[in-house]
């Protein structure tokens, strides 16, 4: 390189230039995607990107029709039971984005450190979730689980229901290419033990526009859950929304997804709210923002 250089200064200075520039534009990148992933604005910086402004639209045409419910990336508008569809499968991206950090080991304990989580989810087969043909409402749903201690058995019966399907990545292709068009169906949530398992019923979850939203949200009261108020679990990185956007002219808050579901391992029976339990945001397309979200 030494003789290259001697014998072609203006040609070794080019190559020099390049190599600085291809570091320097690789470490913009580096930057860039440590900021995107350590913002505050993470998971709506992801939401906003699942609905994209097309290049031959005007800003204008596109926050206008965004605020009528006009869904860019799939080129159409959807009624309330196609979102509860598209919602659904949101839903489950969703624990199966909560799994992952179970499977990265990046779930945080109350001192703020990473635990060793992998070996349980790997050992005891969790950190997964199921979608279960089934009819069984919350209410039915606890009461097939029942309030004993040997739930375990009840919940590998509809485990092991004919037709199930089980998720572990989102890159899963029976999760990729299922449209979450069955009609009753219930989600079974584990994480690393069988300690803590989600059960949701065939009616866990209701899309409500925003006039529905804003009544429920002044008769209950909700919590904005921004940042988690210890350090220990999942999602605890700090997650907000802008506050100088009109977030219905990018095509967010004109529906919302409310949910309610419980834990097996609860000692007592639930008397199930007419509110729901959790309210997450929804774009027009039927995806959830991950967080932040009411409570």
């Amino acid at each position: 390189m030494k003789k290259f250089a001697i014998a072609n200064p203006s040609k070794a200075i080019v190559i020099l230039l390049i190599i600085l520039l291809v570091a320097i534009v690789a470490e913009v990148i580096k930057l860039k995607k440590f900021y995107e992933e350590n913002s505050p604005y993470y998971f709506w910086n992801e939401l906003v990107k699942k609905n994209p402004k097309p290049s031959n639209v005007t800003q204008q045409e596109f926050e206008a029709k965004n605020r009528a419910g006009y869904c860019w990336r799939d080129r159409k508008y959807y009624n309330k039971e196609e979102l509860w569809h598209k919602a659904m499968k949101s839903l489950t991206g969703r624990m199966i984005y909560e799994n992952k950090l179970y499977w990265d080991d990046k779930v945080i304990d109350a001192g703020g450190n990473p635990r060793p989580t992998a070996a349980d989810c790997n050992r005891s087969g969790s950190c997964r979730v199921w979608r279960v043909p089934s009819k069984l409402t919350n209410q039915e749903l606890q009461d097939f689980i029942g309030i004993e201690d040997d739930y375990m058995p009840k919940v590998n019966k509809l485990k092991n229901t004919e037709n199930v399907q089980n998720y572990v990545y989102a890159s899963d292709k029976n999760y990729v290419n299922d449209d979450f068009k069955l009609k009753d169906f219930i989600l079974v949530h584990q994480l690393e033990n069988g300690d803590y398992i989600e059960l949701y019923g065939s009616d866990c979850c209701t899309i409500l526009d925003k006039s529905e939203w804003s009544l429920i949200r002044q008769k209950d009261n909700y919590i904005f859950v921004s940042s988690k108020d210890d350090m220990g679990g999942t999602f605890v990185q700090e997650s907000k929304i802008p506050t100088n956007l009109n977030i219905n002219s990018l095509g967010v808050g004109n529906f919302y997804l409310g949910v309610t579901s419980f834990t097996a391992k609860h000692k007592h029976n639930y008397r199930f709210s007419k509110y729901p339990f959790t309210v997450f945001y929804l774009n027009n397309c039927g995806d959830i923002l991950y967080k932040p979200y009411y409570w």
